[in-house]
């Protein structure tokens, strides 16, 4: 055998090497955090560069709960795993991709998920990639701000109160005062409520903010005051939530005027220059007294 034999001989050997070596998962989805409520799709994608597709397996925790294998009789299986439910019909895979729909069961269904992929005779390659999602019971709505007002006075004590919503995961509440976050002397200790409910201990939080409208962010008469409420979970910004209310903040002068123009403009009386109808009822009577006294007023003549 001369060298050029024993060259190709070693190019064929690299890429077969090469061929055989790289069968791999090149994406997993897997959600980070969801609602126990929301269903789920799980998906892999991958690469077999030249080998056969024996299988794809669904893993929780180790456990084996989904077979794709496209020489078998019958193609897809389920397997029963505690906290997993693949929901019927919900599934789809091929000799690239991999994707199966879970019907949630609360905390349970927390843990790792693996997609495990495998390649056919002579090799059998493997090849596996996982990641982890926390199930939870999520806030559903923004929080909430009570006893704000539309309108407020330089120097008026201003006390709002922020109120989040249920969530098995701890949640903090912070105050924003025309964009400038309170400080600690302007809130009041939380207060937070917990109970049991769907297999989790769902937490709320109340926080209080008091301050007076003085200083120089609320200097000038007529300028808007914005109050946020923002509501986050540590670990996962995406989750944040936020309400906003505005108010106009006035002088006293101001407010008393603007309080008598509402006023005046439900009175019963007219403005000054301004005629009014006298009734008939009272026409009478006065016409009936002058007549009288001008009758008088002819006898003494």
């Amino acid at each position: 055998m001369d060298i050029e034999q024993l060259l190709y001989c070693f190019i064929l050997l690299i890429a077969d090497f090469h061929r055989i070596s790289c069968l791999f998962v090149t994406d997993i989805n897997v959600p980070e955090i969801v609602d126990f409520r929301d269903n789920v799709t799980l998906s892999c994608s991958y690469d077999m560069s030249g080998h056969t597709l024996n299988s794809v397996k669904w893993y929780k925790d180790k456990q084996e709960f989904f077979r794709y294998s496209p020489m078998m009789h019958p193609v897809y299986m389920k397997f029963p795993v505690a906290g997993v439910q693949v929901q019927d019909g919900k599934y789809f895979c091929n000799e690239s991709t991999c994707r199966v729909d879970l019907s949630l069961v609360g905390a349970k269904s927390t843990g790792t998920y693996e997609c495990e992929v495998s390649g056919d005779a002579p090799h059998f390659k493997l090849a596996a990639k996982g990641d982890n999602m926390t199930v939870a019971a999520l806030p559903q709505s923004d929080p909430l701000i009570d006893s704000f007002n539309s309108m407020y006075r330089m120097e008026e004590l201003l006390s709002a109160t922020c109120t989040s919503d249920y969530s098995s995961l701890p949640t903090r509440l912070t105050w924003f005062i025309n964009a400038e976050q309170a400080s600690l002397g302007e809130l009041q200790p939380s207060i937070d409520t917990s109970i049991p409910a769907h297999d989790y201990v769902l937490r709320r939080q109340k926080l209080q903010v008091r301050f007076y409208l003085s200083g120089p962010r609320f200097y000038h008469a007529g300028k808007n005051l914005e109050l946020k409420c923002v509501a986050e979970i540590e670990n996962f910004p995406e989750l944040k939530r936020e309400t906003s209310l505005t108010a106009a903040i006035t002088h006293y002068d101001n407010l008393n005027n603007q309080m008598l123009i509402h006023a005046g403009s439900g009175a019963s009386g007219a403005a000054p220059g301004i005629h009014q109808h006298i009734p008939a009822s009272k026409v009478i009577p006065i016409l009936f007294v002058m007549c009288l006294m001008f009758s008088s007023m002819l006898l003494f003549l």
